[in-house]
């Protein structure tokens, strides 16, 4: 079976006609229903039907029709590819990170590497929660993800890029500033400011249940979508919320405060996120590649 042939099969199956395909294909249609033949003689199956003055598929026409499209897809994948790499360019790349990691070094770092790796390719960046970029990544909206969380699913390949001890960020002017260290029983009064519980269900769920192992109960006054609203409102000191330490280093530069809670034994981690079964194609590898560049420098810092 030919390439030639899967285009004919799915331009007379789209056209349910071989006069109309034939016209669109620029072939007579005795060589086009001559190689519809050869190939269901081939296959021995029916893949058409009469109907009217056209045809119809069969069951296993619309099934083959499906699994045609998918592999002339995947060779014309393969051939944009061959021609990018010798042309010096990969096409866009879609990536999707998590709001707050662009402050972060390793993703900065990520994309630095990759830019040096593929100067050619188109870059797209979109804010995106862990779990969403998952959900992206398995309907192929986005080809790279950057995260807090570590996917589940063994479809997706992860690589941990940094791990930082979670504190607590508030105002130089909060009386709690005064302190060098906290204990998670000096803040169960305050009001804690988080983002939404939906994009960070492990975080929520880990403060909660450390805090309750140590007798406190922590009051979450609000959840705020906008990470800048949410910083503005911890600025002017009418609430705390909690960070890494290292997302403290930009914060510094807004007058914020970040304190190690001594009780609260928790991390936040950062994850580069892809589809396994895209780790051959040029662009996944150059990405992953340029991921554990950017972790071990990381982890040099």
């Amino acid at each position: 079976m030919e390439l030639r042939q899967l285009r004919y099969f799915l331009a007379i199956a789209e056209e349910e006609s071989f006069r109309r395909a034939s016209e669109r294909l620029h072939v007579s249609q005795p060589p086009l229903s001559r190689q519809m033949r050869d190939m269901q003689v081939e296959m021995g199956v029916e893949l058409f039907a009469p109907e009217g003055r056209g045809i119809r598929l069969t069951a296993a026409g619309k099934a083959f029709a499906e699994r045609a499209r998918n592999i002339l897809a995947s060779v014309d994948t393969a051939v944009d590819e061959a021609r990018g790499i010798a042309q010096g360019r990969l096409g866009s790349v879609h990536i999707g990170f998590e709001t707050g990691t662009t402050f972060m070094g390793a993703f900065l770092s990520l994309i630095a590497a990759f830019r040096k790796r593929t100067p050619g390719a188109g870059l797209q960046l979109s804010p995106m929660s862990s779990i969403e970029q998952w959900a992206a990544l398995r309907s192929r909206k986005i080809d790279f993800g950057y995260g807090v969380y570590a996917p589940t699913d063994d479809a997706l390949g992860h690589l941990e890029m940094s791990r930082d001890r979670l504190g607590l960020l508030l105002s130089p002017e909060h009386p709690l500033a005064r302190n060098k260290t906290l204990n998670l029983a000096d803040i169960e009064n305050e009001h804690i400011l988080l983002q939404p519980r939906q994009l960070y269900p492990r975080l929520h769920a880990d403060l909660i249940t450390a805090a309750r192992l140590r007798g406190v109960t922590l009051r979450v006054a609000a959840e705020v979508l906008d990470l800048e609203a949410l910083m503005a409102l911890v600025v002017i000191g009418d609430a705390v919320t909690f960070v890494s330490e290292k997302f403290w280093e930009p914060a510094s530069q807004v007058s914020l405060l970040w304190r190690p809670v001594d009780d609260l034994d928790l991390y936040l981690s950062e994850f580069a996120v892809w589809r396994r079964e895209d780790e051959g194609t040029p662009v996944v590898r150059a990405l992953v590649d340029s991921a554990k560049q950017a972790g071990r420098g990381a982890a040099d810092c």
